[in-house]
């Protein structure tokens, strides 16, 4: 199955209290960046990679690009801008949007996804939430939710290509922002998201204590 990626690395990461894009921070020699791109290179069914970055970081970025199949393109102002702008670039009829800073992903897991848009227009990794959740309002607990259906989103998510493209597309018309790519399916289509189990491994660099 041929499919493109696109890895979001536009984001300043300031969380970190980096002074420079977390992509570029070096854990084991390499940096975010190589290691969240080294699956996809390793893997012949993957014939497109699209990253996204900033204006400023276009030829910082491209220093790091060996293989022709990635191409560097310049994000938009939010997370969702640079996938739609991404997007626009995929050649491929499945999708895998990928965060440029979770470089902890294992080759099984890509596998699991592939094998899941055999049968799937939609999926994600996803893994049980292990802690309480409470709603809060004004200081003080409102509810309780249930926490055996509660699960973190990962990714990477993946698609059928013109399904998504399709959702980004009515996104952008009403300039609706969700907080994932699979929240767009749930809104502006009839498509199931199938839940593919992740790994707690697959995290998110996003503060300080991520990069230890």
């Amino acid at each position: 199955m041929k499919y493109s990626v696109c890895i979001l690395a536009a984001g300043k990461g300031s969380r970190t209290h980096l002074s420079y894009n977390k992509v570029f921070y070096k854990i084991d020699g390499k940096t975010i960046l190589e290691h969240s791109l080294e699956l996809f290179l390793k893997d012949n069914e993957c014939a497109q990679i699209i990253v996204t970055c900033s204006q400023e970081e276009k030829e910082i970025m491209e220093q790091y690009i060996e293989d022709p199949r990635i191409q560097v393109i310049i994000g938009g102002a939010t997370r969702q801008d640079s996938v739609y702008e991404a997007l626009q670039a995929v050649q491929n009829p499945y999708v895998f949007i990928h965060d440029g800073a979770r470089p902890f992903l294992k080759t099984e897991q890509i596998e699991q996804l592939k094998e899941t848009l055999k049968t799937e227009q939609a999926c994600l990794l996803m893994i049980p939430c292990t802690d309480t959740v409470k709603i809060v309002e004004n200081g003080y607990v409102v509810s309780t939710l249930d926490r055996n259906v509660l699960y973190n989103a990962q990714t990477p998510q993946c698609f059928l290509t013109s399904l998504i493209k399709s959702c980004h597309d009515q996104a952008k018309k009403e300039k609706k922002l969700a907080t994932d790519d699979a929240q767009l399916v749930e809104w502006y289509s009839n498509i199931p998201v199938k839940v593919v189990i992740g790994d707690g491994s697959n995290k998110k660099i996003t503060v300080p204590s991520d990069l230890e």
